[in-house]
This record gives C-alpha cells, structure tokens and sequence, in this order.
C-alpha cells in the first residue's frame, strides 16, 4: 500500500497541489525601458506607462545594466538642479506711444529671482532702462513678479523648454528736457512666449522672450500716456 495513514497522503497532496499551482501560475514579465539616445555619459530612456520615473529617483546598476530604481529625495514637483533661478535678460526696443508720432527708443536690463517647478516657473523681476526720444530722455525703476507656464517641462535633461510668458511690474519714471527734471510712475504688463535652450548641461539656459508690452506713465506734468507694442528679449539663466 503507497500510503501507510491518511496524515503521509494529506501530505503528498498538498506537495503536488503546490507544484500544480506553480506550473499554471502565469510568468511575472519583467519590466524593460528602452534606450532613446545617448551622448557621453547622457541617456534618454523611454519608460512604460506603468513604471513611469520621477525625478530624483535613483537606478540602480547591476553587471548586465539597470536593474532597479530607489526613490531618493524626489516627487512629482522637484526639478532637482533646476529648482531655482537666477539671471537676467537686455532689451533694446522702439515703440511709439498711442497718440503720438515720435518713437521711443528703450535700453533696459531685467533681473530675475525664482523659483522651478517644472510646468510653472515664478519669482521677482527687477528692471533698470534708460528711455530716449526726441527732446527728452528718461531713467526708469521697476520691480514686480514673473510668471512662465512650460509646455515643454523643465526638468534636468531637457534640452529645449517653451511655452508662455507674463510680466507685470511698477516704477519710478525720471525724465529730462533740457534742463528740468520730472518724475513720474509708470505700470507695466508684458505678454508673450519663451524659449529656453540649455546647450551647456542642466544649469546654464540661453532665453529669448517675444513679449507684447502695454504700459501707462504720469508724471507732476503731463497727462497720464499709454503705449504698447512688441519687445524682444535675450539672455542668460542659472539654473540649481
């Protein structure tokens, strides 16, 4: 008799119900990222839907390539290297208030303080431009805040960031004919798209902003003046 009690038979068929149980058991498929590009010591790796990465995580290397990923310090909200900026941008522009027949040439430098947070990107702006037209030129003051929305996210490793643009600031205007000094505010909203290129690695981004700038000005003399027109804007961003 194969069995000598019932406890050895209970026994055997637990085994081979286990056994069963394996082989019908469908294959774990492991998860596969496919290389895109690669450049030096850079990769673009294309990644399934289910087992999207977030920044910051890690990936562990094994003797045939990665083998798993740790998240270390990231979500879906930090940029990393790129969670803060500084840097500043000239323009050189000539627009004609409403109104008015003469044309005012503007020279002016923005600088910039904010923050990264990959789609959104905010902060403070301060300007200092000095403005010229026939008869009279003017030194103008402003500070305000920023506002860039990125189609493109910035986040480390993108090349190329685009999308919207918005400035609104307020100032202190001194103008000069001849010999008499008038001061004056001036309020100032600009409009427009973005573009950021990081040849340089992941810190330093070239920028280039065509904006529509409207603005108001008063002064203890005149009236209050309006204009707007488009402004064209270029320069250089540290990212970390």
């Amino acid at each position: 008799m194969l069995f000598n009690n019932g406890r050895s038979a209970a026994r055997f068929s637990a085994v081979i119900a286990v056994f069963i149980a394996l082989g019908i058991a469908p294959p774990v498929q492991a998860q596969q990222a496919k290389v895109i590009k690669v450049q030096g010591k850079k990769a673009i790796v294309q990644f399934p839907d289910e087992a999207r990465p977030r920044v910051g995580q890690v990936i562990e290397l094994g003797g045939g390539g990665p083998v798993s990923m740790s998240a270390s310090g990231g979500g879906s909200g930090n940029t990393g290297p790129r969670a803060m900026i500084i840097g500043g941008s000239a323009e050189l522009s000539s627009l004609t208030p409403s109104g008015s027949s003469t044309s005012v040439t503007r020279f002016g430098v923005d600088g910039r303080y904010g923050w990264n947070i990959g789609v959104m990107e905010y902060g403070g702006v301060a300007t200092v431009s000095y403005v010229s037209s026939t008869g009279s030129s003017a030194r103008l003051l402003s500070a305000g805040g920023f506002f860039d929305y990125n189609l493109v996210p910035n986040t480390p490793g993108t090349e190329i960031v685009y999308g919207g643009a918005a400035l609104a600031k307020f100032g202190s205007l001194g103008t000069t004919a001849g010999s008499a000094e008038v001061t004056g505010t001036v309020m100032t909203l600009e409009i427009g798209g973005q573009l950021k290129w990081f040849p340089l690695g992941t810190s330093v981004a070239v920028r280039g902003d065509l904006l529509y700038r409207i603005e108001s000005a008063s002064d203890t003399v005149k009236a209050s003046t309006s204009g707007g027109g488009l402004v064209a804007k270029g320069g250089f961003y540290i990212y970390f």
